[in-house]
């Protein structure tokens, strides 16, 4: 299996992601595949819709934890943090985005085996930015309408830059 990053506005970053059924050989493989595409483009999550893959997957490694979730939604959210977000999806694209500072998270991990994790701040945004995307849900939407309004040049561009690059490898 052959994983590139989807940049926006690919339709498949916009769609809510099939639920995976069971984790098994097939969707190990599919973890293996996504970190390594994620550790190459040094990012600390990512959402198997932006490796091109419609299931509900996400990775995330950090210093201290790596995790390979399925099915991931957060059950709980607690406080408010505002956070300065990039995305390998959008690249170059920062954004502040207001998020929950603590989150409780249920998913099955690379094991198959029900999960629950509690993640606070910076590792709290992270589950929250993933488990957007695999809803399809970009991060800027979580932007204040202003910051919003003032990224429209960027996004502009990142549209342009896209379709010039799927154009190219399509001939």
């Amino acid at each position: 299996m052959q994983l590139r990053i989807h940049k926006w506005p690919e339709k498949i970053l916009k769609k809510r992601c099939r639920r995976v059924e069971k984790v098994d050989a097939r969707i190990q493989e599919m973890f293996r595949e996504m970190y390594s595409l994620m550790q190459v483009h040094r990012g600390i999550g990512l959402a198997a819709n932006q490796g091109g893959l419609d299931l509900c997957l996400v990775v995330i490694a950090t210093e201290e934890s790596t995790f390979q979730l399925a099915n991931p939604r957060v059950v709980k959210k607690e406080g408010r943090i505002t956070f300065t977000e990039g995305c390998l999806s959008f690249p170059g694209l920062e954004v502040d985005t207001v998020r929950a500072r603590k989150v409780w998270v249920q998913a099955l991990n690379e094991e198959g085996e029900e999960v629950e994790i509690e993640a606070e701040d910076v590792l709290a945004v992270v589950f929250q930015h993933e488990i957007d995307h695999v809803n399809g849900i970009p991060f800027f939407r979580r932007a204040k309408w202003r910051d919003r309004i003032r990224l429209y040049p960027q996004l502009k561009k990142i549209v342009k830059e896209t379709r010039n690059e799927l154009r190219k490898s399509a001939t």
